[in-house]
């Protein structure tokens, strides 16, 4: 994206960005986290801080990956990332079926409420030393006490910010339990990912990696009679932007 900036230019945007210190065995794909924390600053400094969020997602624990692991590697990601972000996001492995599969043989336990406290303890302090705002994504546990609150990927705040305008009243439907963002469209599709990342929910079975990318859509049944034109419907939006004028932001 780095390299395509520029055809963003008369969009209001902004990048989440999933950070986690994971080894090949559990994210086979993705380049050496040195050369991320690298190209995400860079990407902040293009575009700002205001537009960029972090992701440490999912937290989980495991032989390898330890309370002491945990606490070395995101000290080590605030420090990089330290005014680079808008905020961080935290979340907690969940076991779907198809991903327990995957990572049951590394023997990662499933999270329950002691370690998430623990976990936030420990994450509150280190981003609170480094001036970083801490949230979590769709966690139903609370850990307010500890300066983290429930968050939202597609925050109102934020997303009023980088427009420089309010929004009216968005209707919030289709969100996960616990989910605070406001309403969005995601253009994606499940299982076109090929970055191996055994914790992904959105990778359900091997990646379809054929895609055609002139495609108007990611689904790999486009174009084929595998597909019911019935599926396809058009989108009905309209604009949620406040036309009420506020003397203070």
């Amino acid at each position: 994206m780095l390299e395509k900036l520029r055809l963003l230019g008369e969009y209001k945007y902004l990048f989440n960005i999933t950070m986690n210190p994971y080894g090949r065995e559990m994210e086979s794909n993705v380049p050496k986290l040195q050369h991320r924390v690298a190209v995400f600053k860079e990407l902040s400094d293009k575009i700002g801080s205001l537009r960029m969020v972090w992701r440490y997602d999912p937290v989980m624990l495991s032989p390898k990956y330890d309370f002491d692991f945990h606490r070395r590697a995101f000290t080590y990601l605030c420090r990089e990332l330290q005014h680079k972000a808008y905020k961080c996001m935290i979340g907690f492995i969940i076991h779907h079926p198809f991903v327990a599969k995957r990572i049951d043989p590394l023997s990662v336990s499933k999270s329950d409420s002691d370690q998430m406290r623990k976990i936030g303890g420990m994450f509150g302090k280190i981003a609170r030393g480094f001036g970083i705002k801490l949230e979590t994504c769709a966690t139903e546990l609370g850990l307010d006490e500890f300066g983290i609150s429930h968050g939202a990927c597609v925050d109102r705040d934020q997303i009023e910010q980088i427009c420089g305008y309010r929004f009216g009243k968005v209707r919030e439907r289709y969100l996960r339990p616990h989910c605070n963002c406001m309403e969005s469209v995601d253009i994606g599709h499940y299982s076109t990912c090929g970055n191996g990342c055994l914790y992904c929910y959105a990778t359900t079975y091997a990646p379809q990696l054929n895609i055609d990318s002139s495609s108007p859509s990611l689904d790999p049944r486009f174009g084929q009679s595998a597909l019911d034109k019935t599926d396809i419907v058009d989108l009905v939006s309209e604009s949620h932007r406040s036309l009420q004028a506020k003397l203070f932001w």
